[in-house]
């Protein structure tokens, strides 16, 4: 039986190659052969953890990588709108495609048992070949790399659907907190729309790199009350008509809330923290607050995403400061859980 490398969480922040069968498209799947798998925040959950990745119930490792693109190698007897050759990346999440947030193309909530993730419950990207279902598939266009179409099966697209709850048009002024790859993102549709982005990071590198990525100004005082008072500065005391959160934590939280000016528009989109505490009136009530929670994407609004690079000429592989072969990629994973800066990916 023909084999292939595919990298696994061993546990405890340790990643090896393993080898697995080379996988079958089933009647409603393609085989796509993978030419830029992303590395993501989420995955760092799983690296870290006592147990690694496996499968539930049997245990079995699984091949780790949740932002695959790549060519379409073989396709099913049953798929229909994709053929051997065409460039396409996949939807990480796999719905039930049944229940009503499947139904309003959001199979990142789906309500269902059977949901499963590329990299979570099934294998993932970080492989020679992965199967994916048609459902899942977007197609890839030719001005639209493959290191692009990865960092839009997750993170990519998360930036551009959390940009556009907040309603962006140019004129406003913008806070992003966090300047990892989703907050790259972020700052890089804000600036195409027109408008002033303002990032926060502590880590003085990643707020000086982002500046090439569509961040304007860069406040790096991790102190909460030293920098709002940078924010008091850079915005003659009128705060941002937009915050949007993209570190996960309590602290970036709660900036983006205190920094909003009147009838501002903030998102939490970063995972983590656990304790925030807000004066609800005087940080929401009185200034008349909108408050979003916004998690990845649509199907939908992932179609828009390629086609806003494609239209846009914007191009997220520029923010790219770490391309491995799938042999390296224990390697990439040890330089992402050490904070590297940018956004790091698979490639072959």
């Amino acid at each position: 039986m023909p084999t292939m490398p595919g990298l696994v969480f061993v546990g405890n922040s340790q990643a090896e190659l393993r080898e697995f069968a080379l996988p079958e498209p089933g009647p409603t799947e393609v085989l796509i052969r993978i030419r830029a798998s992303g590395l993501c925040g989420s995955d760092l959950h799983s690296y870290r953890s006592p147990g690694g990745l496996r499968e539930p119930g049997s245990g079995e490792f699984i091949v780790a990588g949740h932002e695959p693109a790549g060519v379409v190698e073989r396709v099913g007897a049953l798929v229909t709108s994709f053929v051997p050759g065409d460039r396409v990346l996949a939807y990480h999440i796999l719905g039930c495609g049944g229940c009503h947030n499947c139904r309003l193309g959001y199979p990142v909530s789906c309500t269902s048992p059977s949901k499963k993730a590329y990299g979570g419950q099934r294998n993932g990207g970080h492989a020679e070949f992965m199967t994916a279902e048609e459902r899942s598939l977007i197609a890839l266009p030719p001005q639209v790399s493959f290191i692009d179409g990865a960092t839009v099966a997750c993170g990519t697209s998360t930036a551009y659907a959390a940009s556009r709850r907040a309603a962006v048009v140019p004129g406003d002024r913008v806070l992003i907190t966090g300047l990892g790859p989703v907050g790259l993102a972020v700052a890089l549709f804000c600036s195409d729309l027109g408008a002033e982005v303002i990032g926060v990071d502590p880590n003085t590198e990643r707020a000086e790199f982002a500046k090439r990525y569509g961040v304007h100004q860069a406040i790096t005082e991790s102190d909460a009350g030293a920098a709002l008072e940078r924010l008091a500065e850079l915005t003659d005391g009128r705060g941002t008509s937009v915050s949007i959160e993209c570190s996960g934590t309590d602290s970036g939280r709660s900036l983006c809330l205190r920094a909003a000016s009147g009838w501002g528009r903030v998102v939490f989109v970063g995972f983590g923290g656990t304790a925030l505490t807000i004066n609800a009136a005087e940080v929401l009530i009185l200034k008349q607050l909108s408050l979003y929670g916004s998690w990845v994407s649509s199907l939908a609004q992932m179609e828009d995403v390629v086609e806003v690079l494609r239209a846009r000429d914007l191009h997220p592989d520029a923010m790219v400061t770490g391309q491995y072969t799938l042999e390296g990629a224990a390697e990439a994973y040890q330089a992402f859980d050490g904070g590297s800066i940018g956004k790091l990916v698979v490639v072959s």
